[in-house]
Order: structure tokens, then sequence, then C-alpha cells
């Protein structure tokens, strides 16, 4: 029976999904800012050493070439945006497609990082999914009758973002 995906694929949702959420959201202050401060001076950087580092932890070959990643840092309505853009997905699999992190300051200097990942799942839907800091994978904005129209996952993105905050700081 052929399952449909990979070891590298694993590594993808594992690197996606879980631990740059773990990383943001988990550690000590000082290891949350550090991280998301490497993350926007060189994203690149970081996510390919980090890639390769799981690869080495689980026997496979980092393939190379194969895998590069993007990382930038915009601006949509006064929201922050780091977008992080992946190699191409497996389309066999539900898969992400990209991961944002959508950040702000509040007025007491606090910050308001939170984690997104755009995926598409096996069916040909595509959603916004939000990881929140407790680890827990909630449904976003569907996004499939507009793929490629990056300006509206953008909106869309910042508009899950601010019902997120909404939620999180109990305003009514």
């Amino acid at each position: 029976m052929d399952i449909g995906y990979c070891k590298y694929d694993c590594l993808r949702h594992e690197l996606f999904e879980t631990l740059i959420p773990e990383m943001l959201y988990r550690g000590t202050q000082k290891e949350k800012d550090e991280f998301f401060s490497s993350m926007k001076q060189d994203g690149e950087a970081l996510l390919r050493e980090m890639y390769g580092i799981m690869c080495e932890d689980d026997g496979v070959a980092y393939p190379d070439g194969k895998i590069e990643f993007g990382v930038d840092v915009f601006e949509r309505g006064g929201i922050n945006i780091l977008q992080i853009l992946l190699p191409p997905y497996n389309p066999n699999i539900s898969d992400i497609l990209r991961a944002y992190i959508l950040f702000m300051k509040r007025g007491d200097g606090r910050g308001t990082k939170r984690y997104f990942v755009i995926k598409r799942f096996k069916d040909g839907t595509v959603f916004i999914l939000y990881v929140n800091t407790e680890m827990g994978v909630l449904l976003g904005e569907e996004l499939t009758g507009h793929i490629g129209d990056m300006e509206y996952e953008f909106y869309k993105l910042v508009s899950d973002y601010v019902k997120v905050l909404i939620l999180e700081l109990g305003i009514k």
C-alpha cells in the first residue's frame, strides 16, 4: 500500500507545524526573542540549518540544491507579516504551502506574535491554519477559490490574526 508521503514530507511537517511554533511560543522570553530575531535577520539560513539538523537526526541525506526557503517581512494594514516560502509541496498529500508569523507591538510593548500556515489538503482545498500558543491547530479562512491571489491571502491572514487577538484578549 502506497502511503503517498516520504521521510522528507514528515520532516517538512515537523519543522513547519511543530518545531517553529514551539520555538516561537515556548522557552524563555530571551530564547523566543532570539529565535524571532534570527528569523527576521536571516531566516533562509536558519531554516536550512534547522532542516539539515533534522535530516541528520533522522538519518537521511540533506537534499542538496532541492531545498530553498525564502523569508520576507512586510506590512499590511498596520500588521507586520513574516512570510516563509517553502520549496514545492507534495500534491499527493495534505501539505503546507507557506507559513507566516504575524506580529505587532501592543501599547505596553509586549509582543503579539502568532503563527499561521497555509495548507493544501489532499482533496484540493486550501485553508489558513492557526497554531495557537498551546500548540493546538485551529481552522481559519478558506482560500481554495483564491489560490495565487497573494493580496487576498494577506487580507485573510490579517483578518484571522485580528480575530485571534480579540478572542485571546477577551475584547467584546
